[in-house]
């Protein structure tokens, strides 16, 4: 059922750069209600760097934004990761379906990354 979805969904932006200006821009055009989110996130990643004075912190953070901007960018991907979501928090009786796949939206997101 994925592989349909991708298949026929088409990204509403080009993908970004995976750097912080680059990811805020397009989360600001696919999903602005997570800039607030993404600005918190950005803080925290950018203050434990600097006391570790190590770019470890911000380089797990522009992943993460990366890979959710991937999928934002698809909004039929986007939607059925929501009810996929849902499903699971709320109890659904088929959620090992729904964690299974999931766990396949966010690996083809990935390789669509590559990486």
């Amino acid at each position: 059922m994925t592989q349909q979805i991708v298949e026929t969904d088409h990204a509403i932006i080009p993908r970004p750069d995976a750097t912080p200006a680059s990811l805020r821009a397009a989360i600001a055009r696919v999903r602005p209600s997570s800039l607030r989110e993404f600005d918190q996130q950005l803080l925290e990643a950018s203050t434990e760097a600097q006391a570790a004075q190590n770019v470890g912190p911000l380089r797990v953070f522009c992943a993460s934004w990366a890979m959710y901007v991937e999928i934002q960018r698809f909004p039929l991907r986007a939607q059925r990761l929501a009810a996929l979501e849902h499903m699971v928090d709320t109890g659904h009786p088929d959620t090992r379906s729904a964690v299974r796949e999931i766990a396949e939206l966010l690996r083809e997101a990935s390789e669509d990354l590559g990486q």
